[in-house]
């Protein structure tokens, strides 16, 4: 893995402040420690100051919007191992392929039933480069 091991902990990136709380809280309560931000560029800038195991990315975001935030963190040596999650309202087929193009690892269409956010972070870190050990270790934090 290129850059600095990644820190235990799931960012979230939404620019609407109940979905960052109600994803904050529920990922906190089943275990995970948890940092959000509300821009596209905050994501840029929290990653790459201290990278998370883990990015649930809006999609929608004024400004730089999730897509290219992944696209930068992606392209980068530094974050381009960051697991990153879409968590999107556009939930076409054409749309989540837009979202693995831009380096997506996997998505969450919203609405969604919160309980599926987190058993995809679980799948996430599972199958992901960070392997099964890293998932351990965030529900033991």
């Amino acid at each position: 893995m290129f850059g600095r091991a990644p820190a235990l902990y799931v960012l979230i990136v939404d620019d609407f402040c109940d979905g960052r709380e109600m994803l904050t809280e529920y990922l906190s309560f089943r275990g995970f420690p948890v940092v959000q931000v509300s821009t596209g560029e905050a994501a840029l800038t929290q990653a790459r100051e201290r990278r998370p195991g883990l990015i649930l990315m809006d999609i929608q975001m004024p400004g730089i919007d999730g897509l290219e935030a992944t696209r930068q963190l992606k392209a980068d040596f530094v974050t381009q191992d960051i697991l990153i999650v879409a968590v999107t309202a556009r939930a076409l087929a054409n749309e989540e392929r837009d979202a693995r193009r831009a380096g997506c690892d996997a998505s969450v269409a919203k609405p969604f039933e919160i309980q599926a956010v987190g058993d995809a972070v679980r799948e996430v870190l599972v199958r992901g480069p960070l392997g099964l050990s890293a998932f351990e270790a965030l529900r033991s934090i």
